[in-house]
């Protein structure tokens, strides 16, 4: 009879210590931590829109190309004049202020383009990464971007790889 009791009472501890281990690590946060510049370096809405930013700078870039290839053939033109053509280099003083123009204008299309394209990645990056966290159950995702933030995390808790795959396959509408 003792011993039945001993055994009730080792089953009812063990049974006790597991229960409260379960419970903890039900309760317990989920916590994970992204690689913030290899999610971003990896996400497919940023390469889409590096291609773009480049394929509208190059275009920019051949209209300059051709406005300087004018403007040499014009000074060209005006150093080989034995007599100084004055229409010539009022035509030539229009065209280097168009062309100084265009490059301004161009520079800063080109930089407020970088700085919508950026704004609206980081925006569907952070919208895909809650929705991550919210499908996967995570308590906590932490960024990791060199800065002081977090400086460190066990690499069992990296879920970049992970993140990465998922904000891919949600821009491509897979999930």
């Amino acid at each position: 009879m003792n011993s039945k009791i001993i055994q009730l009472f080792t089953f009812l501890v063990l049974g006790g210590i597991i229960a409260w281990l379960v419970a903890g690590q039900l309760n317990s946060p989920k916590i994970g931590f992204i690689a913030i510049q290899d999610v971003y370096a990896g996400f497919d809405l940023k390469k889409d829109m590096e291609k773009k930013y480049i394929s509208v700078k190059s275009l920019r870039q051949k209209v300059l190309d051709s406005l300087a290839f004018d403007l040499k053939l014009m000074g060209r033109a005006i150093e080989s004049q034995k007599k100084e053509d004055k229409n010539l280099m009022v035509q030539y003083q229009l065209k280097r202020e168009e062309f100084l123009k265009k490059k301004n204008n161009f520079e800063e299309d080109n930089h407020s383009l970088t700085s919508q394209y950026d704004e609206q990645i980081l925006t569907q990056l952070n919208q895909y990464v809650k929705d991550f966290g919210k499908e996967k159950n995570y308590t906590y995702i932490l960024g990791n971007d060199g800065n002081g933030s977090l400086m460190y995390g066990n690499e069992s808790r990296d879920i970049t790889k992970e993140v990465t795959e998922y904000i891919n396959a949600k821009y491509k509408g897979i999930k």
